[in-house]
């Protein structure tokens, strides 16, 4: 059965998964990065922790521009408020009524509910009293609300002049609940702050606000910095480490994965990881990052008005929903966008490939439309996944815009209707907070999809890590004997997974150990298939090939391949240097054992006129070498690796005659006493065979010498004069 079975298939439609589940594995190979991580995320905390002091210090800033009690008295007043549980605000003849005998800047007790202890003293006190002093220290808000926030007993001494003209004085007392430890550490801190309420008083505090605020930015950026940097340390050894796993699970898949897959592959590794670097990146730098600041913000807002902002926050489960929504649509768009790249590339590498056949039947408009209509798809894609971004932002800049529009009404009636001035440092902070906490939503906006995008690569990415290979079943299989006596074909035969028809039936030879076979046939008889079962490039689908009568499937693959030298029809030269791809089947090779190789093949005499000799780099597929000059390569591979066996792809149809005549010398040394299976094309090559198998139609039509074959045999006689003599020469030509 063939290894990429029904499931992958199904899998591979577009928009099957919508899930980030394969954004989530893929956060499996960050946390192997952890050595990285771990400082990243601490950097994006104490960034985040800076950001909300940032935008704390807003509160304090306006309250010392603000409010005529400052930044001290204010804090004062605050916890007054929560050990009395009243509201006081601080006297202003030019704003409230106007009340004779009152001193600017006293303060005043405005609310004051049941539940407040002021209820409970020797007088009771319902609101609107002037405090004039407070355990005999008699002045206006800055100095009776310092003792009000630290005194347990309070002697209170107040009036009431909305009694009337001939209100007197009034005392009381009243024992204080114990201040809260963070309002003792607040007011402890403040301390260190210079006081005052005079214009020069403020400005110097106000100095020294933004002098610790400076601090803190300074801070924040060295950890902003240091976390993106980490960031994209951890992001660039994350896709290292999947291109590695992708590329170790490619080399070992089955070549049917590549007959049908090798563009989508080759798309896999470029596009859709870096699809997955790109979301990587976002990850860090928004989704982690902007929910801190968020969170920060928020606790700031929480601290000014707990009740409004939760009343704001109920846009936000809306927001998220939107983005998930908008994500999935996304998702499927991308993944249809990443099949159709794969789509353009494999049409451009056939047309680049082919360049030579396109000019020459002038197929230059064709396949211009060609690649035109693939791009057309594309674009609907893309601007499918442009329409779906561009419509997040908008959507949550009014959503935001709402419920800074709340936040607004509500303390606007305050200000306006009861004349609460002192209310408007909150009312600005909050406002700025409810502006922080959407801000890092509406970027969320623009970074899930492309979260989404990523998860859609990632998919495609898994779906091959995912695929069976050709090493899975190997687990405790014997190594492969060593040949001794014969190679035993029973009953063989193979059908391509995507054809109906049968590429090899009942296949039955037996091949003695050093012999040489050639086969021929016409093209698509199921000569280089058959030659493929050997070393196991395609699994077997009926019937049994043995080895001294050992199933070679029944052995691990890795030894059964060290049994098979291999020379392909387009010898294969890889872009690196002479001696890398001589010793390509035997890295550990001396010089000397490569310099041996390449003279049996009579390679060593144009290597040696190389510009670097050995060290010669060769270009992509072995440009910088003529048509002669690489068999002769693959052939020294083959004499480096010295296997038992020989599977030959003869190729020579563009080779000169002297080449020719060096390529059959130096396999001709190299065969004897070696078992070889030859694809032959040319009489040269036939002669030299111990037997000779006809192939047609898939099927073995006869096995024999070439003198009998050609009596016996029709469809051999044919080939011969049709194909073998004219590419050869008669026997007598090439005796």
């Amino acid at each position: 059965m063939d290894i990429d079975t029904k499931k992958h298939s199904r899998k591979d439609r577009p928009g099957q998964n919508t899930s980030l589940k394969p954004f989530i594995r893929l956060l499996g190979y960050v946390w192997k990065q952890k050595r990285y991580l771990f400082p990243a995320l601490g950097c994006i905390m104490f960034m985040a922790a800076t950001y909300s002091a940032s935008l704390g210090s807003i509160l304090p800033i306006l309250t010392v521009l603000i409010r005529p009690q400052g930044l001290h008295g204010s804090v004062d007043q605050y916890v007054t408020e929560k050990r009395l549980n009243c509201t006081i605000g601080v006297y202003n003849p030019v704003r409230d009524q106007e009340f004779p005998g009152i001193k600017a800047r006293t303060a005043q007790f405005r609310v004051i509910p049941p539940s407040s202890p002021l209820r409970n003293g020797t007088t009771k006190l319902d609101g609107n009293e002037f405090i004039l002093a407070v355990n005999d220290k008699e002045g206006t808000a800055v100095d009776v609300l310092p003792i009000l926030a630290e005194a347990t007993t309070l002697r209170i001494r107040f009036i009431d002049p909305t009694h009337g003209p001939n209100s007197q004085p009034q005392e009381t007392v009243v024992t204080a609940k114990p201040a809260k430890f963070y309002h003792t550490a607040l007011r402890r801190a403040l301390a260190y702050l210079p006081g005052g309420v005079e214009p020069h008083q403020r400005w110097r505090t106000l100095l020294i606000v933004l002098g610790l605020l400076g601090v803190v930015v300074t801070l924040g950026n060295i950890a902003r910095f240091s976390a993106e940097y980490l960031a994209c340390i951890v992001n660039c050894r994350t896709i290292m480490d999947v291109r590695r796993h992708l590329y170790a699970q490619v080399l070992r898949l089955p070549l049917s994965h590549f007959s049908r897959n090798a563009t989508d592959t080759l798309s896999r590794f470029a596009q859709d990881t870096q699809e997955i670097f790109r979301g990587l990146l976002n990850f860090f730098e928004k989704i982690v990052t902007e929910p801190f600041k968020a969170l920060g913000a928020l606790c700031v807002a929480l601290a000014v008005d707990w009740r409004l902002t939760i009343m704001v926050m109920v846009a936000a489960p809306i927001a998220l929903a939107v983005i998930r929504k908008l994500g999935k649509r996304i998702r499927r768009s991308n993944r249809k966008l990443l099949m159709t790249y794969s789509q353009i590339l494999g049409a451009l590498e056939s047309t680049l490939t082919g360049m030579r056949v396109v000019k020459a039947y002038n197929g230059e408009h064709y396949e211009r439309r060609r690649l035109f209509s693939m791009d057309r798809r594309a674009l609907g894609h893309q601007l499918k996944m442009g329409r779906t971004e561009a419509l997040a932002s908008p959507f949550l800049e009014m959503l935001g815009f709402g419920a800074v529009v709340v936040a607004i009404l509500y303390f606007g009636h305050s200000i306006l209707t009861e004349g609460v001035e002192e209310e408007i440092p909150g009312f600005l902070a909050l406002v700025v907070c409810m502006a922080a906490v959407f801000d890092p939503i509406r970027k969320l906006t623009t970074v899930y999809p492309k979260i989404q995008r990523a998860s859609a690569a990632a998919d495609r990415v898994f779906e091959v890590l995912d695929r069976p290979n050709e090493f899975s079943q190997d687990t405790g299989k014997p190594r492969v004997r060593p040949l001794k006596d014969t190679i035993v074909f029973e009953n063989v035969g193979y059908t391509y997974p995507e054809s109906n028809r049968p590429a090899l039936r009942d296949i039955n030879l037996t091949v003695k150990k050093g012999e040489i076979i050639a086969l021929v046939g016409p093209n698509g008889s199921g000569k280089t298939t058959l030659v493929s079962l050997l070393p196991r490039f395609f699994p077997i689908g009926q019937g049994r090939i043995l080895f001294d009568g050992q199933d070679i499937n029944e052995v691990s693959l890795r030894s059964l391949r060290e049994q098979f030298s291999l020379i392909a029809q387009e010898s294969v030269i890889f872009p690196d240097t002479v001696r890398a791809n001589i010793a390509y089947g035997l890295p550990t090779a001396t010089d000397a054992e490569v310099r041996a190789a390449a003279e049996k093949a009579f390679a060593d005499e144009f290597i040696r006129q190389m510009p670097e000799g050995y060290d010669t780099v060769v270009g992509e597929h072995g440009a910088t070498l003529s048509g002669g000059q690489r068999p002769r390569i693959a052939i020294a591979r083959a004499i480096l690796r010295n296997a038992p066996i020989l599977i030959f792809d003869e190729a020579t149809a563009q080779v000169d005659p002297e080449s020719e005549m060096k390529i059959h010398a130096a396999l001709e040394s190299f065969l004897k006493g070696r078992t070889a299976f030859v694809i032959a094309h040319r009489y040269s090559t036939v002669r030299n065979a111990d037997r000779i198998v006809v192939m047609n139609d898939g099927q073995i039509v006869a096995v024999g010498p070439h003198d009998e074959l050609l009596t016996t045999c029709p469809l051999y006689s044919r080939l011969y004069e049709a194909q073998f003599k004219s590419n050869g020469g008669s026997a007598e030509e090439n005796a």
